[in-house]
This record gives C-alpha cells, structure tokens and sequence, in this order.
C-alpha cells in the first residue's frame, strides 16, 4: 500500500505539472484589513446559553438509527497531501467534509475548486488558523467571516458549518459564529494523526471509537493519514457504515448532541 501511495503522489505531482486545474478568475479576493468586520451585536453574546447556541449551535455527535458516519479533514488545501486524499475518497466514493483555512485556499484555490468538484463538502476554519479563545470579538468575526466570504465564491452559496483551529472556543466563538450563520462541528472520534503515531494506530482508533452519527476527526496535511485512509474507509464499511457530509448526517439525525462544557 505505500508503494501504490508513493506512485500515486508522483503521477499526481507530473499530471499537476503537465496540465494545471482551471481557477476562474473571479476567487481569490484581498481579504479586508484586520478589525474591518464589526462585532455582533452584544445580545448575541451575553444571552443564555440555551438561547445563543440554539439547535445545532454546538455539534459534537448526532442521534441517529442510521449506520451513518462522517469523515472531516481539517486544513489545508495542500499542494501535495490534498490530491492524494481526493484521489482515495475519490476511488473509494466516498463523501467527506473538509474545513479549509482561508490564507491556503488563497495560496492553492484549484485545491479548493477540486474539493468541490469531487462533491466534497467545505467547511469554514478562519481565514488565519489563531486560537479565536484569544482575540477581540471583532476579531473573531473577522477571521470567520473572511474566510466564509473566500470559500463562498468557490461553492457558490453561503457556508453553514465551522470548526474553529485547535477546537479551542468559549461562548464567545460559538455565539458570534452563530450570529454569522454557523453551526459549530466538533468530533466524536480524534486519532490524534497529528502526532507522530503508525498509521495502523491512527486506523485503530478511528474504528474503535465509530458509533452511529459520529464525526471523525482526520487532517489534510498529515502522510500518515493518507496511509491509513484506506484501511479506515474498508474498516468502517466491514462495521456496516455509510458515509456522508457532516450537512447530511445533521439532516438524517433526529438530534445533535450539544454538550457545551465537554
């Protein structure tokens, strides 16, 4: 399997070079300066937490009959890791969710027209990838709205789904997302593949820690994720699952879980 994926990501790097993507010419836009987005208004933020994270506010799983799970790659694009994750889902048909940051979606948009083309869904993960819990609400705002704004021109419709970097949030972040129009995803599931772990632990945990409804925590920019992706998409199948967008298994899901102080 590493030899095919070694072989896979020198084709891949030679077609790139040969024949490079179409970006049309209306992305890419200068993001505005820094402060240039105001703060929601206070209400947003100061109200009871029930009312300003709302249904879907915070989703960390979702309540369903259904044996369906998500799979989410977090940053990126990247010019070498992102093709060959899209060529694996892309084989194995499978869907996946993928929260981009804006400044790499600037430096590689055809990645991101790629993701959309495969009919991979986008997420929004802020334009500069700071830990949000440590900036001005008008900060936050900025960094979220920017990068929706960015990855707007290449769906084609305003994003509903955002993860901020790290998974560092208070209820701030989760309050001026929601007045941005967000739903806040979280995980059920992380391998930690950010670490430096085999790709067979990575796949371990994964399938150990799948349940209906789950949301998978994977990254972009991680080889041994690509290694172990193709054992993870044929472990979770042998278990009876189906996978879908995060947008798809809220859909089919009879409730999220929104557990504010996990």
């Amino acid at each position: 399997m590493k030899v095919l994926l070694v072989l896979l990501s020198m084709l891949i790097a030679s077609s790139a070079a040969v024949a490079p993507m179409r970006v049309p010419s209306r992305i890419v836009p200068d993001p505005p300066s820094a402060g240039a987005m105001p703060a929601p208004p206070v209400s947003s933020v100061d109200t009871d937490e029930s009312t300003a994270y709302g249904p879907y506010g915070v989703v960390w799983h979702v309540r369903t009959a259904r044996k369906e799970i998500a799979l989410t790659f977090d940053d990126g694009p990247y010019p070498f890791y992102t093709p060959v994750l899209l060529h694996i889902l892309d084989h194995s048909r499978v869907p996946a969710t993928f929260f981009i940051v804006g400044r790499s979606a600037q430096a590689f948009p055809e990645l991101v027209s790629r993701i959309v083309d495969s009919g991979n869904e986008v997420g929004n993960h802020t334009f500069n990838h700071f830990v949000l819990t440590s900036l001005r609400d008008d900060q936050i705002a900025y960094q979220i709205a920017a990068d929706g704004a960015l990855l707007q021109q290449f769906t084609g419709r305003p994003l509903s789904l955002f993860r901020p970097p790290h998974g560092r949030f208070n209820r701030h972040v989760v309050a001026i997302a929601r007045e941005l129009g967000y739903h806040t995803i979280f995980w059920s599931a992380a391998a930690d593949d950010v670490k430096d772990i085999p790709p067979e632990l990575i796949t371990a945990r994964v399938l150990s820690e799948a349940n209906p409804g789950g949301i998978i925590l994977l990254h972009s920019g991680q080889y041994r994720t690509i290694e172990a992706l193709p054992d993870i998409i044929d472990g979770l199948r042998e278990q009876g699952y189906s996978f879908v967008t995060v947008s798809k298994l809220m859909e089919d899901g009879e409730a999220p879980e929104q557990t504010l102080g996990r």
